[in-house]
């Protein structure tokens, strides 16, 4: 047993690296290309702006460049609150269709749509619950999961994520003794995934409520 423990220990090594990096990536990129398109976005519309203003700064007399940048970031939530409100209404299909297209073909887009949708799903979902799972043979460590299902035989579907990224990880069928579920909205635990383990109070006072029944 203890020679069989220690061949296994190099392969869990290397999964632990791969997959805290694989979760560390999926974070890092996602924000980077984020920033990219954002800084991109309002340097565009701070040179626009600047043209447009031109004429009434030079008759007020007042800096150009000092109103130039809270017009730009108004305008910018402005674009942002409007493409929202498009997606809302029936136009949205012929948005979809014409600007996608464009979008695809920038780098890391279809990357931040997936996960943006995913972890989108995850907080507005009416059939997922927050829980900590048992996985190995004892009690001694819990994992913070989504339930996915419970089946007639008392077996559950769970969901259990690689810190931070909410959205990858692993799927286990486990029993029932080993599923504690928690009663707190699925942001909490969302949040509790993506900022390594910074629990909301909500969520700390149902940690305490959880009794494994290994002290009893």
């Amino acid at each position: 047993m203890t020679m069989q423990s220690e061949e296994n220990t190099p392969s869990n090594l290397v999964k632990l690296i791969r997959t805290t990096f694989i979760g560390g990536f999926l974070v890092v990129l996602p924000a980077y290309l984020a920033i990219l398109a954002f800084n991109k976005t309002v340097k565009g519309l701070l040179g626009l702006v600047v043209v447009l203003l031109k004429p009434i700064s030079n008759l007020l007399g007042i800096d150009n460049n000092s109103i130039a940048v809270p017009v730009s970031l108004f305008l910018f939530i402005l674009i942002c609150f409007i493409a929202g409100l498009i997606l809302k209404t029936r136009y949205s299909i012929i948005v979809k269709k014409t600007v996608e297209p464009i979008l695809k073909k920038i780098p890391g887009y279809l990357l931040i749509r997936s996960l943006t949708n995913r972890v989108a799903k995850l907080e507005k979902s009416e059939t997922l619950g927050a829980a900590f799972v048992s996985i190995g043979e004892t009690y001694q460590a819990l994992s913070p999961a989504f339930l996915i299902e419970k089946h007639d035989n008392g077996m559950h579907t769970v969901f259990v994520p690689t810190v931070p990224t909410p959205t990858v990880g692993n799927i286990y069928v486990v029993p029932d003794n080993r599923v504690f579920p928690v009663d707190v909205p699925l942001l909490d635990m969302v949040k509790f995934i993506s900022k390594w383990g910074e629990a909301s109070p909500k969520l700390n006072e149902a940690i305490k409520q959880i009794n494994t029944g290994v002290n009893s």
